[in-house]
């Protein structure tokens, strides 16, 4: 960590070395032989380059993060114009001061038409020398606004590396949620085979490993293989058949023609849902139906599970962990491009889920 913020430090500093010795150089312009010495070169150009710099830091350390980080943008603008115009006047005072009177040849020669002007009226707004102060204001602020654009830029990749890191840590906190749910809910059907001493105990260990495998080291990424997907889907409900045998009428219909990407472990919720509230509980057959469909930029995901009769008239369960998480993934994943719409009818639950399409 020290020796990466080292680099950084390291790396600021040659930037701004490097920004500076340009903007030395852009000063120098067209004339840069109409100097009379190496020493009038430098204090001229380096006077120039002083007053951007003034400018330039003020602006970032004082009046960026006073006023126009607070969205003050008139307060802004107003000290921008004030810095701006102090950088002039000083200009003037050691040109009048100094420059002038150093190299009369040279730098004197540009200010001869103003030179019976006294110091009042050199500060003053006399036209010519409103022309020598605002004109300056462009050759002063240039350096400042390109170090704002780039603090700015850098903030918002900063910005940007925060908002990733804070949505990669709550999809893992709600993975971390998810994981034990499904796993409680298929232990317990292990559990149950257990006690019956059931032959398919082994197949549904297997069956379970097969699944854990997949949550813990093949859907990392944000988004993985549809096809994937659907053959994880497809193991754990085999895993639920071997709990619930003929009890369980299931159907999946894909319609899904192009290889595409979703996220994983989104539509399980809905199927767990299914086998909760429509299968568990019902004493006759009971009956779950999922279609995948698509569209040129959707993707679609219906699933229908019957209800039992005696549970039409309970009352609602307060508690619906899966499908908190369930939102709040897609609002991570799929910000303004989702809609999940639940249908609580007499005789079935039915949701269906609407996704941006994502090309494998």
């Amino acid at each position: 960590m020290h020796s990466l913020s080292s680099n950084k430090s390291t790396s600021k500093v040659i930037f701004l070395l490097v920004f500076w010795a340009i903007v030395f150089l852009l000063n120098v312009g067209p004339d840069w032989y109409g100097f009379s010495s190496a020493r009038e070169f430098f204090e001229r150009i380096g006077l120039v380059t002083a007053l951007q710099g003034l400018v330039a830091y003020t602006a970032l350390y004082y009046l960026v993060p006073k006023f126009l980080d607070q969205g003050k943008f008139i307060a802004f603008i107003f000290g921008l114009f004030v810095i701006l115009f102090i950088a002039s006047e000083l200009n003037i005072l050691v040109s009048y001061f100094y420059l002038e009177s150093t190299y009369p040849e040279t730098y004197g020669a540009y200010y001869k038409n103003v030179s019976d002007y006294t110091l009042l009226q050199r500060m003053g707004f006399s036209h010519v020398i409103k022309f020598i102060l605002f004109s300056k204001f462009p050759q002063f602020f240039f350096p400042a606004a390109i170090l704002i654009a780039v603090v700015y830029y850098q903030k918002q990749q900063s910005l940007l590396e925060l908002r990733e890191q804070k949505q990669a840590a709550e999809l893992n906190a709600l993975k971390n949620q998810l994981n034990p749910h499904f796993i409680f809910n298929t232990l317990n059907n292990i559990y149950a085979l257990a006690i019956k001493r059931s032959e398919l105990t082994a197949e549904a260990v297997a069956k379970l490993s097969g699944i854990l495998d997949y949550v813990l080291y093949r859907c990392n990424e944000s988004f993985v293989s549809l096809s994937d997907e659907i053959t994880m889907i497809n193991d754990y409900v085999a895993l639920e058949k071997l709990r619930f045998g003929e009890k369980i009428q299931f159907n999946l219909n894909n319609d899904i023609k192009n290889p595409t990407k979703v996220a994983p472990l989104l539509f399980l919720t809905l199927i767990e849902n299914a086998f909760k509230h429509g299968v568990s509980q019902e004493l006759n057959t009971a009956k779950i139906d999922i279609h995948l469909t698509e569209t040129d930029d959707k993707l679609y995901f219906e699933i229908i599970n019957s209800k039992p009769i005696h549970m039409a008239n309970s009352p609602k369960n307060p508690k619906k962990i899966g499908l908190n998480n369930l939102r709040k993934q897609l609002d991570l994943l799929y910000p303004n491009s989702h809609e999940l719409k639940l249908v609580d009818n007499i005789n079935s639950y039915k949701a269906i889920l609407s996704l941006k399409k994502i090309s494998a």
